[in-house]
């Protein structure tokens, strides 16, 4: 086992745009039915993430024409079978569950003997129901002790009718959708038992139909027909929703507001849901939320649920037990390790958050999911480390660089506060401790206008408070920290701005602080027609009651510069829930 990865926590909310893997579940079933269309198709977009790896080399196994293009752009070229196609292959599939279960059929279709395997993991998750499935329709096949390695001599069914039970996985049910267009009589499938996650098996009639195949899918049961379509040449994988739900949580805990450029709407991806579940985990109050239909965000809602105040139960997660390990169970116990009161059901867990709680060693069983939800943990809480990192490239290869690119992409900070209290020494150490940008609003100005002093006495103050409006608005890029001028509040719309886009950071200067260090200045225009010294106390009077009113964090103008930076440094976690000033109210 690898050493274990230590995750450093989030210090700024996060204002990222990423570009996520294409949907692993999407990809497999759009390779898939492309292979068995008889046309050759590109699809673009088929991140390899392991499960894809594993299903094209499985599919090249079998004699289809498929390989991976261009890995860095997702591009995989899938074809027809080679004129002098195996008639015999053994299949590695790893811990990919989906691309297993998926080439199963694809080799119950095709003449030869096949072996269909994984690794140790992959040799302990359920498979039975599938095997008994292609033994209903004349195939031989067998399975040791109901899971891999599966055995198959295949190319002898024509299809037709079959029961399948879909209650463990509704990945039966997708197995048997993507082949039944190949078959001579199509397939007509009844379930013997519910149908788990049921927006996997629409996915799959989604996708077949991108190809011209009428796939239906009813309560009990499912039908494709055989079909002659000749499929589009060039197909495309949309962004994965699964992965976006780590983020999507994250925003929800800290308030980031973290986007990916690839995720199409109305996908067909159960996962898209998750926002609008997630709803109703706002407040304090006892909730319940099913997770039948979105079970690849149960780990990611558990940490949610350990943060936020009051109990929360999540239900409908039996099926996650045979995954690539028994989710419900392992996060129960790595939890635990954290401080979290939970008690573990067989369908899910009830947690009661909002406690403390404190670092460990995670170890996810290899499964990637549970290892990408206590990363969501440790960008909170300190000291977490994660053992076997690098499976979560089964789902999101690019996972621990997008990590970095979200502490990156912060919400841009911005400096407020008197003039003479710091802003700008303290922004450009700050810049310089965390690798930003930083910005001085009043340099932005002198560059474009010159003197302020001189601006002031030619157009006046208004004039220069509204074109300070748009240097403060236009400075307010992700990952920015900037350095406004003392009297930028004065202006609703900026402080409007501020509030909205900015990590909003007040330098507290006394009085008399202020004119020691004032005095010194002999740049500075007057405000009120007073010696800038005269002026300071009626102007911080009139101005602290704004700079209170957006603050997100306070740091005093006297502190040593050490101590300031230890303060805007600290793990986002404290920072929102320990450094607001009693005397701040929270915003509207």
């Amino acid at each position: 086992m690898s050493k274990a990865h230590p995750i450093t926590q989030l210090s700024f909310v996060s204002h990222a745009t990423l570009s996520l893997p294409g949907s692993k579940s999407e990809a497999n079933r759009l390779l898939v039915a492309a292979a068995l269309s008889g046309q050759n198709i590109t699809v673009r977009g088929a991140s390899p993430s392991d499960d894809v790896r594993h299903l094209v080399a499985g599919l090249a196994s079998l004699g289809f024409a498929s390989t991976f293009v261009n890995e860095a752009q997702g591009i995989v070229s899938v074809g027809p079978r080679c004129a002098d196609a195996p008639t015999s292959a053994e299949l590695f599939c790893g811990n990919a569950g989906t691309a297993l279960r998926f080439l199963v059929s694809v080799a119950a279709t095709l003449p030869g003997d096949w072996i269909i395997t994984g690794d140790e993991h992959m040799q302990k998750r359920p498979i039975q129901p599938l095997v008994d499935a292609w033994r209903e329709l004349g195939v031989t096949i067998e399975a040791n002790d109901g899971c891999p390695p599966v055995r198959v001599r295949g190319g002898t069914s024509r299809g037709g009718r079959v029961t399948v039970d879909p209650s463990v996985s509704s990945q039966f049910v997708s197995s048997l959708l993507l082949v039944g267009a190949s078959m001579p009589d199509g397939l007509d499938i009844d379930f013997r038992g519910p149908l788990a996650s049921r927006g996997y098996a629409e996915l799959t009639c989604l996708t077949l139909g991108r190809l011209g195949i009428d796939a239906t899918l009813d309560c009990d049961r499912a039908t494709v027909a055989p079909i002659n379509a000749t499929p589009q040449t060039d197909l495309s994988v949309g962004g994965d929703w699964s992965g976006m739900g780590v983020w999507t949580c994250l925003n929800h805990l800290t308030g980031s507001r973290i986007v990916a450029n690839n995720l199409l709407h109305n996908s067909g991806q159960s996962d898209e849901q998750l926002a609008d579940r997630m709803r109703t985990l706002a407040g304090d109050q006892e909730q319940s939320i099913d997770v039948e239909l979105i079970p690849d965000q149960f780990l990611n809602l558990a940490v949610v649920a350990a943060f936020r105040n009051g109990t929360t139960h999540l239900t409908g997660a039996a099926n996650v037990r045979v995954k690539e390990c028994d989710r419900i169970a392992v996060m129960a116990r790595e939890l635990r390790k954290l401080g979290v009161d939970l008690d573990e059901h067989q369908d899910g867990l009830t947690i009661r958050g909002g406690k403390a709680m404190h670092g460990a060693i995670i170890n996810p069983e290899s499964d990637h999911r549970v290892a990408i939800a206590f990363a969501l943990a440790g960008l909170l809480i300190p000291n977490i480390a994660i053992e076997n990192a690098v499976c979560v490239a089964k789902s999101y290869p690019t996972f621990w660089g997008d990590i970095e690119r979200v502490r990156a992409q912060h919400r841009p900070f911005a400096l407020v506060g008197m003039r003479g209290s710091g802003k700008t020494t303290l922004g450009m150490a700050l810049a310089e401790l965390s690798g930003n940008t930083f910005v001085d609003t009043d340099q932005r100005f002198v560059a474009k206008h010159g003197e302020i002093t001189a601006f002031v006495a030619r157009h006046g103050w208004p004039a220069f408070r509204s074109e300070e409006e748009r240097i403060v608005a236009d400075a307010l890029e992700p990952g920015n920290i900037i350095a406004t001028g003392g009297g930028a509040i004065e202006s609703e719309a900026t402080r409007a701005t501020l509030a909205k886009d900015a990590e909003v950071i007040w330098i507290r200067a006394d009085v008399e602080f202020l004119k020691a260090r004032l005095a010194r200045s002999k740049h500075r225009p007057s405000l009120t027609g007073a010696s800038v010294t005269d002026e300071i106390e009626a102007v911080v009077a009139k101005r602290d009651p704004w700079y209170h009113s957006i603050a997100d964090r306070i740091v005093a103008a006297d502190q040593p510069r050490p101590e300031q930076l230890e303060i805007l440094l600290r793990p986002l976690h404290q920072a929102t829930a320990g450094t607001r000033s009693p005397s701040v109210p929270p915003r509207p």
